[in-house]
């Protein structure tokens, strides 16, 4: 008798919790209640949709699976986490990428162990640094960057002699080298130059493999809590590519901070009107660091590894897709050859800025190209306050906001009947004039954008026109051959495979 009235108190205690959280939580059920979405198991939520898959190639069949079938915003439980999916409506993209209570990135950022600048800082810190660092990449310190831009090319155009006609390669990885050649060379003011020897290979396979098991991690919920990732195989490769990256980095950090020294030497112009009006990256973090106590070399180390990994990474995938559809579209690759001949038609001679943003027709194909294959799929944020999309629905406080960018991309209503295939029409003036400013957010959008979106056009239109005046790409791939896969970064697993023709 008394076994049976513990067990009735225990139910009872049971039953009295499970109803207040789900009263303490009522906004969260009500929330989703309104929304579209898969149908949902009692505790596992949508867990079941990703059972068993563990790569991003997985992820992309789950997506293209289920995303047609709902409309956003989508309502996901993975466990006890509601996470509001949003992937075709424009204004939806609009209202949560502005809002000032969707700032902060979703918890899994923090996987993200070598980024921890801007990309993931909680918005507190990142409002005051993204001000501070905005003059890096201002108008006068792009024009600045414009020479070592076409020194590293140059490089690359010469490198690439040597795989004349010996047919289709990957041309992933000169290209990394290149970008990551120029990061160096004006974030930083070093020369890196890993386009003259391999021991940066190991540094971008690291790389690569880091992002892999990130994101392999965010697709395991039991490996979630730190410990319990502790003990797996993975971490232990992990913690290598770690050391890898993190040595780079350390070693960049100790030069920049023995030049900031001997600048604080030189003895000051008499007028200040003469000092340099703009610093570039690693300038900019001593600075700040200089004028902010709270500052130290974590912080600094942060930012450069976030500026490396974010700058190289993003142009070098999306430089590798452009020349991939160049060499798959030749007669598009040929139009854009006649326009940078016709505008910067002397191979010896650098490409100038003025001539770059003459490039109109280079331009819609690199953002044609950022179109279908968006380095950053999605974006997650957490919602620290509820935000009303419209008069139906609201994202109520204390879940998680999935963006995403890649269905948006390929979004039929949006870009037509044939909105997989490749057209660089698509950014024709008038075009761009129908279309909502939030249909195509390739570098995200609001506030919290990427930092370096025009020195991502003005490197990327450079480096192409060095490459079509000096080389004919083709392919033996065709569009529907090629494979995408999810890794933070969307990358197209075929690789760059071209071959290569001299002009």
């Amino acid at each position: 008798m008394l076994q049976l009235m513990l067990l009735y108190v225990c139910g009872l205690l049971a039953l009295a919790m499970v109803v207040c959280v789900r009263w303490k939580r009522r906004k969260l059920y009500a929330a989703a209640a309104s929304m579209d979405g898969p149908p949902c198991l009692p505790l596992l939520g949508h867990v079941y949709l990703i059972f068993g898959k563990r790569c991003g190639e997985d992820i992309l069949q789950v997506l293209d699976r289920f995303a047609p079938r709902y409309k956003s915003p989508i309502g996901m439980w993975m466990g006890p986490k509601l996470i509001v999916g949003i992937k075709d409506n424009p204004e939806y993209f609009q209202t949560v990428l502005n809002s000032p209570h969707l700032l902060n990135k979703m918890e899994q950022y923090n996987f993200f162990r070598i980024v921890n600048g801007l990309f993931a800082a909680p918005d507190h810190m990142w409002k005051n640094e993204r001000k501070l660092l905005n003059r890096s990449f201002s108008p006068m310190m792009l024009a600045s960057f414009v020479d070592t831009f076409n020194d590293k090319d140059f490089i690359m155009v010469d490198n690439l002699r040597k795989l004349v006609g010996k047919g289709e390669v990957d041309l992933h990885l000169p290209i990394a080298k290149c970008t990551i050649d120029s990061i160096f060379g004006t974030a930083f003011g070093k020369d890196l130059n890993t386009q003259g020897h391999d021991e940066a290979d190991e540094y971008l396979h690291s790389l690569d493999t880091f992002f892999s098991l990130v994101f392999k991690r965010m697709l395991n919920v039991e490996r979630y809590p730190e410990r319990l990732y502790r003990l797996t195989k993975d971490f232990e490769t992990e913690t290598s590519c770690l050391k890898v990256i993190r040595d780079m980095s350390h070693d960049l950090m100790q030069q920049l901070k023995v030049n900031s020294q001997q600048t604080k030497t030189q003895p000051e112009k008499a007028d200040s009107c003469e000092r340099k009006p703009n610093l570039n990256f690693a300038e900019s973090l001593f600075d700040i660091a200089e004028h902010n106590p709270r500052w130290n070399e974590g912080n600094i180390r942060d930012h450069i590894d976030t500026m490396i990994v974010a700058g190289h990474d993003t142009t070098a995938t999306t430089m590798s897709n452009l020349l991939l559809m160049l060499a798959i579209h030749p007669e598009v690759q040929e139009a854009v050859y006649q326009e940078v001949m016709s505008i910067c038609p002397d191979k010896s001679k650098p490409v100038t800025t003025e001539e770059a943003n003459g490039l109109v027709y280079t331009e819609m194909v690199c953002k044609e190209t950022m179109r279908l294959f968006p380095v950053g799929p999605i974006i997650g944020r957490t919602c620290t306050a509820d935000v009303k999309l419209d008069e139906k629905h609201t994202i109520p406080k204390g879940c998680c906001v999935a963006l995403g960018i890649y269905q948006l991309h390929r979004d039929p209503s949006i870009w037509g009947p044939e909105a997989e295939k490749f057209n660089p029409d698509h950014f024709l003036p008038e075009k761009v004039a129908e279309r909502h400013p939030y249909a195509y957010l390739p570098f995200s959008g609001g506030p919290r954008n990427c930092i370096g979106i025009r020195y991502a056009w003005l490197s990327m239109k450079i480096l192409i026109a060095h490459l079509v005046r000096n080389y004919r790409f083709s392919t033996s791939l065709k569009m529907e051959d090629l494979k995408v896969k999810f890794a933070i970064i969307l990358r197209i697993t075929n690789g760059c495979i071209v071959s290569i023709e001299s002009r």
